[in-house]
C-alpha cells in the first residue's frame, strides 16, 4: 500500500484524538473516534482505487520474471511485460505480493492497466488483491472497536 497524504493527516488525527480524550478522562471514545475515522479513511482508499480499476485497458501481458523479497517468509511478485494501446512496451512489477509463484514464466495472462499511468496494473481475475487488505483492516480492527463500544455502554 502506497502511503499518502491523507494516511498521514490519519495519524496526526489519531494522535491529537488520543491525547484530547485521555487529558478529558474519556480515552474510550477517542480510541472509538479513531476505529471510526479509520473506517471512513479506508472506505474513502477502496472508493478511489475501485474508481481507478473502472476505467483499466485490458491487454495481454507476458510474466518475464518474479522479484522476490524476504520479509517475514518468501513473497514473489510477478513482473509483467505488456503493450499499452498506442503501443508503447511496458515493463511492471505488480504491487501485490504473493507467498507463491502463480504464473509460470513466459505465460500469457490478462490484465488491465490504467492508461494515465499505465506501470499500475492489476490481473484481470484478480481485481479483489487491490483492496482485500482494508477490508481486513476494517473487520480485524471492529473486534476492539466493539469491546470499546461494549466497555462504554456497560461502565
Amino acid at each position: 500500500m502506497k502511503v499518502g497524504i491523507a494516511d498521514y493527516i490519519w495519524a496526526i488525527a489519531s494522535f491529537i484524538t488520543v491525547c484530547v480524550s485521555f487529558h478529558y478522562g474519556n480515552l474510550l471514545y477517542g480510541l472509538l473516534g479513531i476505529y471510526i475515522f479509520m473506517v471512513a479513511l479506508f472506505m474513502w482508499h477502496i472508493f478511489t482505487v475501485k474508481k481507478r480499476l473502472s476505467r483499466s485497458v485490458a491487454v495481454f501481458g507476458t510474466i518475464s520474471d518474479y522479484h522476490e523479497a524476504k520479509e517475514v517468509r518468501k513473497h514473489y511478485y510477478p513482473v509483467v511485460k505488456y503493450e499499452t494501446e498506442d503501443g508503447r512496451p511496458v515493463s511492471s512489477v505488480y504491487t501485490v505480493a504473493d507467498s507463491v509463484m502463480r504464473y509460470e514464466i513466459g505465460s500469457q495472462e490478462m490484465i488491465c492497466y490504467d492508461p494515465d499511468d499505465p506501470i499500475f496494473f492489476y490481473f484481470a481475475n484478480r481485481e479483489n488483491d487491490m483492496v482485500k487488505d482494508y477490508y481486513r483492516f476494517i473487520i480485524f480492527g471492529s473486534v476492539p472497536a466493539l469491546l470499546v463500544l461494549l466497555m462504554i455502554i456497560f461502565k
